[in-house]
C-alpha cells in the first residue's frame, strides 16, 4: 500500500469538513458499492502506515463520525452528482419512447430531481440501491465504523423523505426508481413503468405504442 503525502492527507482532511463535500454524491453505480464496501471494512492490521492512511471526520464537530480510510475518501470523491450510468440508461430509454424535453438535475425544484418534466411537473428519482438502502436489496452496512455508516445512511433516507414531501407538496409528481430496476432482466418492466409515468393523456397504452414490447 502506497504511504501517501502530506498534501494528499491535507487535501482529504480539507475535504472532510463537515458534510460530504460538494463532489461527492449520493447516488452510486453497483461497481462502487463493492469497492466502497470492500474499503470499509479493511483489515486492522495494516499496521503504522494504515492508520496514517486514516483521516478524522469533521473539524467543525458536525457529523463526526470517527474515521474513514483514504481509500473509501477516493472512492465517494469519484461518484459523480449526475450523468451515473442508472441515469443515462433512463433518459435513453425516455428518448427512445419519444419523451424528450426533459431537465436534468432541475435546480427550481425541492431536491434537484434526475429528471424532471418541468412543465407537467413530473419528476423522477433514480436511487442507488447501497446509498439509499434500497428497501428490496436489503444490503448489508461496512463492519468498520459502524456508527459512521449508520449514520449516513440514516440523513441520505431522511433526506431522501424530506425532498420527496416537498416536492409533492409542491405539486408534483414522482417517481422514484431504484438501481436494481435497471438491471437487464428488470429492464422491460421498468421500461413499461417509465411510459405509464410520462405518457400524457392522448398518448396510446403502452401494448399499443410498443407492440413488439408484447410478452416481455
Amino acid at each position: 500500500m502506497k504511504k501517501p503525502t502530506e498534501k494528499t492527507k491535507e487535501t482529504i482532511a480539507q475535504g472532510d469538513a463537515g458534510d460530504a463535500p460538494d463532489g461527492v454524491t449520493d447516488r452510486a453505480i453497483e461497481a462502487r458499492e463493492q469497492v466502497l464496501a470492500a474499503a470499509a471494512d479493511e483489515d486492522s492490521a495494516e499496521g503504522e502506515e494504515g492508520a496514517e492512511s486514516r483521516v478524522r471526520l469533521s473539524k467543525t464537530n458536525r457529523y463526526d463520525f470517527g474515521v474513514v480510510s483514504a481509500a473509501t475518501h477516493k472512492s465517494m470523491q469519484g461518484n459523480k452528482r449526475r450523468d451515473t450510468k442508472p441515469e443515462v440508461l433512463v433518459r435513453r430509454m425516455l428518448r427512445e419512447m419519444g419523451f424528450p424535453g426533459y431537465r436534468c438535475d432541475w435546480r427550481k425544484a425541492p431536491g434537484r430531481p434526475d429528471v424532471a418534466f418541468v412543465g407537467r411537473k413530473l419528476a423522477i428519482e433514480i436511487r442507488g440501491c447501497f446509498w439509499h438502502r434500497c428497501p428490496v436489496c436489503s444490503l448489508s452496512v461496512p463492519k468498520k465504523n459502524l456508527d459512521y455508516w449508520e449514520a449516513k445512511f440514516a440523513r441520505n433516507v431522511e433526506r431522501d423523505e424530506q425532498n420527496l414531501a416537498a416536492l409533492e407538496a409542491a405539486g408534483w409528481k414522482v417517481l422514484v426508481l431504484w438501481e436494481h430496476q435497471l438491471k437487464k432482466k428488470e429492464l422491460p418492466a421498468t421500461r413499461r413503468l417509465l411510459y405509464e409515468f410520462v405518457r400524457r393523456e392522448d398518448d396510446s397504452d403502452y401494448d399499443e405504442a410498443f407492440p413488439v414490447c408484447e410478452g416481455e
